[in-house]
């Protein structure tokens, strides 16, 4: 589904800014964090940013009720880090896939630091065009972790992809980012994004029943902004100008991020 062009651009922004996203968000935490609040504010900025990734990936998996029978088709793996994390905390198995090489390459270390009783296992792949070996296995599950912003020109098709490897009456678990404007790979904000409720509607046309919609563009900024103190202290000058145009961005509700837990009908 994606072009040969759209799959180089996808896989240069993570080998592009590999080095930033270690030195700030931790190995492997290529996704967002989950906080807690008061009065609107996040209260526990100082637990970092791989705890806070580690808290969003057990936060999905309770909404999702992950246990350890379930198996999960984790759609966009990145380095892998919320495949292992659910492993450990829910004993399931976890089956990731990834365009990037690169990304593999460090899912695999990682995932040779951990006990070997762990069942993740990760592999190359277009999710779009899914071996038959991946595509029918039987997955109660399907998480997909800001991997859709990259394509959201195709993301019916992405939701299809879900559909299609999803068991009756599994569960679609999806946190991503929305519109109608948002920072994608090429850091331009000018390109459009479906809005929450646009996104909420395309999981629902493509035959799946949601149980739960959330606005997580709270802890989207919180994160956000945990990165720009990052940027500030190593005085980078690129990654203060770009974090400065994304809390603003969230702030004016530009952009956003959605949590949906849906359930295949």
């Amino acid at each position: 589904m994606t072009t040969v062009d759209e799959i180089k651009a996808i896989v240069a922004h993570y080998d592009n800014h590999r080095e930033w996203h270690d030195l700030a968000r931790g190995n492997g935490n290529l996704g967002d964090g989950y906080y807690n609040f008061s009065g609107g504010e996040p209260t526990n900025l100082e637990i970092g940013f791989p705890e806070a990734c580690r808290r969003m990936t057990h936060y999905l998996g309770v909404l999702g009720q992950l246990a350890a029978d379930s198996v999960v088709l984790d759609l966009g793996c990145g380095e892998g880090t919320p495949a292992i994390n659910m492993a450990k905390q829910f004993g399931c198995q976890v089956v990731g896939v990834d365009l990037s090489k690169n990304n593999l390459l460090k899912a695999k270390s990682f995932l040779t630091e951990e006990s070997s009783t762990l069942k993740v296992e990760f592999h190359e792949q277009n999710f779009f065009n899914l071996t038959e070996d991946l595509l029918n296995r039987k997955y109660t599950h399907v998480w997909a972790q800001v991997s859709f912003f990259h394509t959201h020109a195709h993301l019916r098709k992405c939701i299809d992809v879900a559909a299609s490897a999803l068991q009756s009456g599994g569960t679609f678990i999806l946190v991503d980012y929305c519109g109608p404007r948002h920072p994608v790979f090429t850091r331009d904000t000018s390109k459009s994004a479906p809005d929450m409720n646009e996104y909420v509607q395309t999981v629902k046309d493509a035959g799946f029943r949601v149980l739960l919609q959330e606005d997580a563009s709270r802890h989207f900024l919180a994160g956000t902004s945990f990165l720009r103190k990052i940027a500030g202290e190593e005085k980078n000058d690129l990654e203060i100008n770009f974090y400065d145009g994304r809390i603003s961005s969230i702030k004016e509700r530009l952009i956003g991020m959605v949590i949906i837990i849906a359930q295949k009908q």
